[in-house]
């Protein structure tokens, strides 16, 4: 395995192309994420680490697919990447067994390993099961994900129901018990089964040398392996894959008011927002929290004067979802749905399209650095206001960076299920100690 500073990400959200992209910058490299292919050019200078978020999760597979195996070839021909991770989510959403194969297609690579643990965030890997902290994920929040929902948590089972009955015997598994005897045993089981035709291997792995020893196999190994997995496997591989690690500069931030826009309905979101809103050192919050009769009609002059009237000095306005779950409960408003035929999917649709407007519409008021929550609320809103690409300038938190756009506007992705209570105080709170008076 040769040494490179050239890395191609490939994602299926922003959000996961920003956090594993945020791993290589940690390491020294100057990273862009792409929102749209199209815009790829080669006028993007010094650029060691490209993502291409390729907003794929939600579609057709067959469309997945090709998708990706195009953006890898761009990656490859164009720009001659040497090497390229594919990331994956977490918890397993997405069209990951066709993205893989497709990327194997377009690099010429002989099989992928399928890493999704993020020891940092509290997801493992074990017996082939994802866990997330301690709880299997077709039992946690990112199970009723309205547009791509969880019903197993056996990784194995979970790539093969997304493949050809034929293709089902390309999966195979490396367990615990040989992951923890180290790179060299792990390195000749890969080279068995990759010899045996296996193209898409799961691994097992509890901690972040889990994840190392397997990187350093996928070094002995005699075959080319495309590593796929979340930030926690990208966090290993910057190590190995950038030879000299250069540490960030420290960046003064300009004191503009925040604007957080959260397309979110998860408990961790709804627990996240309520903490800010208790916190005591934080007193310049401004809560709007949407119901349905707002989503429903769109965003109104009335609102985005009020949330604009807001944006002044170091204010923050938060604009969210979190009470639309107990409102639904209601039969009223289930009714509302039902009569218009609105399903869960379609609802969760007109969220991101809401949000999405109000920031063009706020966009065009005031100045503000934008924090977005939820990977589709995240892209949505990024390409409404003009972004083609995100330029990584730091680190708020392990997996969550602070971008800045193509305009000069400053940006903050954060998934919906990523983080713990404080995260967004911690947020807040990066900016309080980085302004640049």
């Amino acid at each position: 395995m040769l040494i490179s500073n050239s890395i191609g990400i490939v994602a299926d959200d922003l959000t996961g192309a920003n956090d594993t992209a945020l791993q290589f910058f940690m390491k020294g490299s100057n990273t862009e994420i792409i929102l749209d292919i199209n815009s790829l050019n080669e006028n993007h200078l010094n650029v060691e680490t490209w993502a291409l978020c390729n907003e794929t999760r939600n579609i057709d597979p067959e469309d997945a697919g090709r998708i990706v195996f195009e953006a890898t070839r761009v990656l490859k021909e164009k720009f001659g990447i040497e090497y390229f991770y594919k990331k994956i989510d977490s918890t397993l959403r997405g069209n990951i067994p066709v993205e893989i194969l497709a990327m194997l297609e377009a690099t010429g690579y002989d099989a992928a390993i399928v890493a999704p643990a993020f020891v940092q965030e509290g997801r493992i890997t074990i017996g082939g099961y994802q866990l997330l902290k301690g709880i299997p994920i077709e039992r946690t929040d990112a199970a009723r994900d309205p547009k791509a929902p969880i019903y197993d948590s056996y990784i194995p089972d979970i790539l093969k129901k997304g493949l050809s009955e034929n293709a089902q015997d390309l999966v195979a598994s490396i367990e615990l018990k040989t992951i923890t005897k180290g790179a060299g045993p792990i390195a000749l089981k890969l080279n068995e089964l990759i010899s045996a035709g296996k193209k898409l291997i799961v691994m097992d792995s509890v901690s972040t040398v889990d994840l190392e020893q397997i990187v350093l196999a996928m070094q002995k190994s005699s075959f080319n392996i495309l590593p796929a997995g979340s930030a926690g496997l990208a966090h290993a591989l910057g190590a190995v894959w950038l030879s000299e690690i250069k540490p960030p500069v420290q960046k003064q931030i300009p004191n503009l008011p925040k604007l957080i826009l959260s397309g979110s309905a998860t408990s961790l979101t709804a627990l996240q927002m309520k903490k800010l809103e208790m916190d005591t050192d934080i007193q310049n919050t401004y809560f709007v929290p949407l119901h349905l009769d707002d989503i429903l009609k769109g965003p109104d002059e009335t609102l985005i004067e009020r949330i604009v009237s807001n944006l002044v000095k170091d204010n923050i306005v938060a604009v969210h979802v979190c009470n639309l779950e107990e409102e639904l409960s209601n039969d009223a408003e289930k009714n509302k749905l039902i009569d218009e035929g609105i399903t869960k999917e379609d609802l969760a649709e007109r969220i991101t399209d809401y949000l999405a407007k109000l920031a063009n519409l706020i966009k065009q008021k005031a100045q503000f650095i934008l924090i977005t929550i939820g990977g589709e609320t995240s892209y949505r809103c990024s390409k409404a206001i003009n972004c083609e690409y995100l330029q990584v300038v730091d680190s708020i938190l392990p997996s969550i960076p602070l971008c800045m756009d193509s305009n000069a506007q400053l940006i903050v992705t954060k998934s919906g299920n990523l983080g713990t209570s404080s995260t967004l105080i911690d947020i807040v709170k990066y900016f309080e100690h980085h302004i640049n008076e």
